[in-house]
């Protein structure tokens, strides 16, 4: 099922607009890459748990509270906990979405273009506005961006390094049949409010302008 631009209702050119980077996902900063490995395999295993819907808020506050994540990342208790309610949802829709996802033909992979190495002149990824996209020209051998390409590329995936969510609409209405999505979040969710087809969800692990991350082994699990 194709995505149809002209059709957007009003509520969803709002949350475009919210995705186009006029307005910033989270009102503040988060870096989880320090965060035991334990602590994402965890939240993976609860999103399998029975009605863990309807207790997201409980698990969230379980999971900040046992890997202690305002110490080890500095973020207050509510962020903290924001952010972890975040990334449960999504591996929840992620893990719903499965089966369709993974019986869809022509897929798609979406990254955030700061999550490259560099963000000026250094990285020679070039800029198509037609797609639009950053286009990777393998500049750099431990590029976070790269390592994702090159992975998605070898199982068959069109890949897009997109500057912004607004992007996303005009590169679905190629025909593709299902998507993988890398981002903040919030933004994931805000995403899945329009979608009409099938997505996995890889939320960043820091977020920010510059330099953010995500897990490569989440996304080679979304990959398939």
């Amino acid at each position: 099922m194709r995505f149809k631009l002209i059709n957007l209702s009003i509520f969803e050119k709002n949350i475009l607009r919210r995705l186009s980077g006029k307005q910033v996902p989270y009102r503040f900063n988060f870096d989880l890459s320090a965060v035991p490995k334990q602590f994402f395999e965890e939240l993976l295993k609860a999103s399998y748990e029975r009605k863990i819907h309807r207790r997201i808020a409980a698990k969230a506050i379980d999971l900040v509270r046992t890997f202690r994540l305002e110490e080890i990342t500095g973020m207050d208790l509510q962020n903290a906990i924001t952010v972890v309610e975040d990334m449960l949802e999504i591996c929840i829709m992620s893990e719903m979405g499965r089966r369709n996802f993974k019986n869809a033909r022509r897929k798609a992979l979406f990254l955030p273009h700061c999550s490259r190495k560099h963000m000026d002149s250094r990285c020679k990824a070039v800029f198509d506005e037609s797609v639009p996209s950053y286009i990777c020209q393998r500049c750099s051998s431990d590029c976070l961006v790269r390592a994702a390409v090159e992975m998605a590329e070898e199982r068959g995936y069109d890949v897009y390094i997109v500057p912004g969510g607004s992007c996303i609409p005009k590169i679905i209405e190629r025909g593709y049949d299902a998507v993988v999505g890398v981002a903040c979040g919030m933004e994931l969710k805000l995403a899945s409010s329009f979608l009409k087809i099938p997505a996995q969800g890889i939320p960043l692990i820091k977020n920010g302008c510059s330099h953010t991350k995500f897990d490569l082994e989440a996304l080679r699990r979304a990959l398939i």
